[in-house]
């Protein structure tokens, strides 16, 4: 069996082909794909700018997969002290952690390992490890909690410390007290006893994740900010200890503590931030089923779905989620795919029909086998959800790119003004404090602060707008989008069923008997009458219906004396007279892209519903401000689109006939129509390839793929969970107004970040040759570190 050009997955036999393009294709939506994007290479794309996985050419195929969520990765540097840390293991493969999502994903030889000793692979230096709980947030809970904690002790370390030298030590250096106050023994016992014991406590137990980042940074060649952070606070908690002990009043416990403190006030800003990304990601299991009930000579009984074997007979009924892709061999149902598909309208199933795994029932009862692979397709697009979420897919954010220069230079300029002020004037402390100087005067708080600072408070600003921000470094990236994709069906349209039409001689008898048989149905075009005679105010006269009974295409019961038959045209046989105007009315329905639900009574059709799928409100205006926003590169340009300044399209699963409004539009560049769930992440690596940066915009759990592939992932709060779970950015009100709104945010912020790091480094270059020259001492290096960070507070809360 030959596999899909496009997307990798199996073609049918024969595949779908084209004679003017090379290449065989699993469906004509990627064959349509491909004719427009083809010429065009993936892998040729800069691997920073794009979701790929890890390297598994070493991974066998038969080998498991686990993903763990990390609790302690503290920065980049982390993140490869874990990966190698969790690889250095036999039985393991391959291991990718990401520090932004805080993710592992474990390629393992379950013969060697089992899945619940896998955390215990990651367990130096304070990491934790676990599988996420399914259905639970208690592990997030108690994650945020401890962080909380941290935070709290950090600051009221600080306030302590702070609090002693406000009334004791600043006074004395200032000569307000006399020189012999704080040598005295009551001040000593008040002040230089708790003075250490606290600050000790505050550097090592709550800076303990700065000490430990410091150390996997070195260990790991990425020496980061934690470097600076730690060689100051160590520097100046030493040398104060030295001072205490040999009876000295002239201590830097301030210093230390006030590094810890501030520091870790905005790992707590940024890990909060950070960890909505994938916070309840392991939830999402729980939509998987567990157990399936097998019908064998035996009977039917309960087992594990593990257990399935390909050919396998297994019962679902009415309400329950097909575990497994199969094929109907007993039973008529209507099914709902809109987990899969995002299409509300239900798809009629009977024997010989196909169905995936993830689907839902809605009414009857079926039998399917199972299908080659025993496999199901939700688990697929989870599986893939699962691998790029784990994988890190964004750059390093720029402070961390400037550390890897500026840290080694700092250090190495510390070392050289203590090494020159010992041998220029002789003296120990004279060299320790010039040194400390410099290590805490470019203390990197505010240069540290200066990302995830702008960024969370772009976020707040967000939120406060509709708009939810799950990834953080999204909002970063955002405004270098140079291709935006989006889906139909509850991104353009509401994802909702509505009669937009009624065919009929009495249109009002023929909604208010359609509307008494479909009450008691239980699908969406059903719910769509119910409703079209509540909006038209008749649902108070409906009759009383009696006889009920469901069909998979529709439904029928007797009202008002009638025999009332309601639902797809197929049901209406030759024995039904159909006038030719009704006739016509169900080809103009499907000509504009909706259904049509047929009502008949007496053998003759007596009127025509057409259900259609809202387009949003305001959606054409929504696509040209896409088209035209600023942002991005001009890649654009050059790509052929009609006439805007960055592309539009639209993927998505339905056929061409309910797409012709939307592909009319001057403003959408191309339209692909048919494409697979599992082919949109092949379609958004596509549109990298040709165009840059993309920005894909969907809701339903087929977009979740593309949501995480894409640079930027949107989502509509209305939409599935996995959509939601997947996407870097959630529009809770506002619909696709909402997304240009995220785009000035991420403007917004982009200015703050670089305007900040701009202060930062202007900072440092004033403030730098200062304490070399001996004309900043530690306390006040700590003051201007401290005003540093107040103004990047500032600069990213300002409205």
């Amino acid at each position: 069996m030959t596999t899909c050009t496009l997307c990798d997955l199996d073609t049918p036999d024969p595949p779908i082909t084209d004679p003017d393009v090379d290449g065989a294709f699993c469906c004509r939506g990627c064959l349509s794909v491909y004719r427009a994007l083809g010429d065009v290479d993936p892998d040729a794309v800069d691997g920073e700018d794009i979701a790929a996985p890890a390297d598994d050419a070493d991974v066998p195929e038969d080998a498991d997969t686990a993903f763990l969520s990390v609790d302690g990765m503290h920065c980049t540097a982390c993140e490869a002290f874990v990966e190698a840390t969790a690889a250095d293991h036999d039985g393991v493969y391959a291991a990718d952690a990401s520090y932004a999502t805080e993710m592992l994903k474990v390629d393992y030889d379950d013969s060697a390992l089992d899945e619940a000793d896998l955390p215990d692979l990651v367990k130096r230096m304070g990491y934790r490890a676990a599988v996420p709980d399914v259905g639970t947030d208690a592990s997030e809970e108690e994650r945020f909690g401890r962080d909380e904690i941290r935070t709290v002790l950090g600051l009221g370390s600080m306030m302590v410390v702070m609090t002693l030298y406000a009334f004791f030590l600043y006074p004395s250096y200032l000569g307000i007290y006399p020189d012999s106050f704080l040598r005295e023994s009551a001040t000593r016992l008040m002040v230089f006893l708790p003075m250490p014991i606290v600050s000790t406590f505050a550097l090592f137990v709550v800076g303990f994740p700065i000490l430990r980042g410091a150390y996997v940074s070195l260990s790991s060649g990425r020496p980061n900010m934690d470097v600076l952070i730690a060689g100051g606070a160590l520097a100046a908690w030493g040398y104060s200890m030295l001072v205490v002990a040999a009876g000295g009043t002239e201590v830097y416990f301030d210093v230390s503590t006030a590094i810890v403190g501030v520091v870790t006030l905005g790992d707590f800003l940024e890990t909060r931030v950070k960890r909505r990304a994938v916070g309840r990601l392991g939830d999402l299991d729980f939509g998987r089923v567990r157990e399936v009930t097998v019908r064998d000579r035996a009977g039917t009984h309960a087992v594990d779905l593990e257990s399935v074997e390909p050919g396998d007979e297994f019962v679902v009924k009415r309400g329950d989620r097909i575990p497994l892709d199969g094929e109907v061999v007993d039973g008529d149902a209507a099914v709902d795919e809109s987990l899969l598909t995002g299409e509300a309208a239900p798809r009629a199933v009977s024997p010989g029909d196909d169905v995936v795994g993830g689907t839902v029932p809605t009414d009857g009862r079926l039998v399917v086998r199972a299908g080659p692979d025993a496999t199901s397709t939700y688990d697929r697009l989870l599986g893939q959800l699962w691998n790029l979420q784990s994988s890190n897919t964004r750059a390093q954010r720029l402070a961390d790119t400037v550390a890897a220069l500026f840290v080694p230079f700092v250090l190495g300029l510390a070392a050289l003004t203590a090494a020159g002020w010992f041998l220029y004037a002789g003296s120990v402390e004279q060299a320790v404090v010039t040194g400390v100087s410099v290590l805490v005067v470019s203390c990197p708080c505010s240069f540290g602060l200066a990302t995830p600072l702008a960024v969370a408070a772009g976020v707040d600003r967000a939120a406060e707008d509709g708009i939810v921000v799950t990834h953080a470094p999204a909002i970063e990236s955002l405004p270098d989008v140079d291709v935006v994709a989006l889906d139909k069906t509850g991104t353009l349209t509401t994802g909702e069923m509505t009669v937009t039409d009624v065919a009929a001689a009495d249109p009002e008898r023929v909604l208010r008997y359609a509307a008494a048989v479909e009450r008691d149905a239980s699908h969406p075009i059903a719910d769509a009458t119910v409703d079209a005679a509540e909006a038209r105010g008749i649902d108070d006269a409906l009759p009383e219906p009696s006889e009920f009974t469901e069909h998979p295409r529709g439904a029928e019961a007797v009202v008002d004396g009638h025999r009332v038959l309601v639902g797809h045209p197929a049901l209406f046989g030759d024995d039904w007279t159909l006038p030719a105007e009704y006739s016509e009315a169900i080809d103009a329905a499907v000509d504009a892209g909706g259904l049509a639900s047929v009502v008949g009574w007496g053998g003759e059709v007596r009127g025509v519903l057409t259900v259609s799928d809202t387009p949003r409100d305001g959606w054409q205006d929504a696509v040209e401000r896409f088209a035209t926003a600023s942002g991005g590169s001009d890649s654009s340009t050059d790509s052929g689109h009609r006439g805007s300044d960055r592309p539009v399209v639209v993927v998505t699963g339905d056929d061409q006939t309910s797409l012709a409004a939307f592909d009319d539009h001057p403003a959408i560049a191309d339209v692909f129509t048919g494409v697979l769930p599992e082919a949109k992440a092949a379609v958004v690596e596509r549109l990298r390839a040709k165009h840059g940066a993309v920005a894909f915009v969907g809701d339903g759990t087929n977009d979740a793929p593309a949501l995480a592939a894409a640079d930027l992932g949107i989502a509509f709060a209305s939409g599935t969970e996995l959509a939601s779970e997947a996407a870097d950015a959630t529009i809770v009100d506002g619909g696709l107004a909402g997304v240009e709104r995220l785009f000035d945010h991420a403007e917004t912020v982009k200015e703050r970040v670089r305007s900040n790091i701009v202060w930062a480094l202007g900072y440092n270059v004033i403030t730098l040759p200062l304490a070399v020259a001996g004309l900043i001492n530690p306390l006040w290096a700590a003051v201007a570190m401290a005003g540093s960070s107040i103004i990047v507070v500032l600069n990213s809360s300002r409205d």
